[in-house]
């Protein structure tokens, strides 16, 4: 379950009951309690190098990404001091560490980090922001996926570079934050193709729109691949809110165009080795109000 969280400032982020159970620093941004003017209002965290490749009239100010990215960390529980990786996102399958993209422009689509390495964050406008965390071994990954990395199978890739470095993956937990949901996100038979080649086909709505176009959830798709890699199903948090049809909470290109801001997630590794039973979901009560619900078609 996505539980808010709103700081003092009025910051709001939406957070995995799981992850902070957990002990594991964490955060998916929504455009509330920045300090962006519209069409940016208000938390708006694009990349600065993105930003500035935009046309006149079209930017934010670099001020105003420093100051919400800022307030985002404290939100999400980072130190103020916090060491933060990015990559430049390609819709791709590529995993990097977040010591080595702490360094250098590096072009993937998830990272793994370490206890004592860089927090690792993603971007999205619409696309699944997927959090992983490993209570043996303390270590963290952060995926963003569009359809093309769920065809591309970037969730399967993230998990297997954290078992190559010791993860328990039935023990991991994983929360899969905003993005745009089956009820808005209309696709191709292009789309649906790929979809289905990947074994995917669950994600599709059953029926085509009164347009004759079908429509996918991700978020369903990006459960599936979580489960077929290992993790506990009790221990994924998967149901998350539309980007889309949600426009007080987030920003979504498809629905505002390229003149939208930019959400994030973020997470830290941490030295706090905790194992949860695999029922620990469905045991525990939830901890705040219940995330908003949208009406989807799977």
């Amino acid at each position: 379950m996505l539980v808010e969280r709103i700081t003092p400032s009025g910051v709001l982020v939406l957070k995995s009951a799981l992850l902070e159970r957990a002990g594991f620093a964490h955060g998916f941004s929504t455009r509330i309690g920045g300090v962006s003017v519209a069409p940016f209002d208000a938390l708006n965290l694009q990349s600065s190098r993105a930003n500035a490749e935009l046309a006149d009239g079209e930017r934010d100010l670099a001020s105003n990404l420093a100051e919400n990215r800022a307030r985002f960390a404290c939100a999400a529980g980072l130190a103020t001091d916090a060491r933060i990786a990015e990559v430049s996102q390609v819709h791709g399958n590529a995993v990097a560490r977040t010591r080595d993209a702490i360094l250098t422009r590096t072009f993937a689509d998830a990272m793994t980090s370490m206890p004592g390495d860089p927090a690792a964050l993603v971007r999205i406008a619409d696309c699944v922001p997927i959090l992983i965390a490993c209570p043996s071994n303390g270590m963290v990954a952060a995926v963003h996926a569009g359809w093309r990395g769920v065809v591309a199978e970037v969730v399967l890739a993230a998990i297997d570079a954290l078992r190559q470095e010791g993860c328990d993956i039935s023990r991991a937990l994983a929360a899969v934050g905003p993005c745009i949901r089956g009820a808005h996100f209309e696709i191709g038979d292009e789309v649906a193709d790929a979809l289905r080649n990947a074994n995917l086909a669950a994600c599709l709505a059953p029926t085509r729109n009164a347009q004759g176009k079908l429509h996918a959830d991700l978020a369903l798709a990006v459960r599936v691949q979580l489960e077929r890699a290992g993790v506990h199903p009790a221990n994924i948090d998967a149901d998350p809110p539309c980007t889309f049809a949600d426009a007080a909470r987030f920003f979504s290109y498809r629905r505002d165009g390229a003149r939208s801001g930019r959400l994030a997630a973020v997470i830290a590794a941490t030295s706090l080795h905790r194992t949860p039973h695999p029922s620990l979901s469905t045991t525990d009560p939830p901890s705040s109000t219940p995330p908003h619900r949208p009406s989807t078609t799977p």
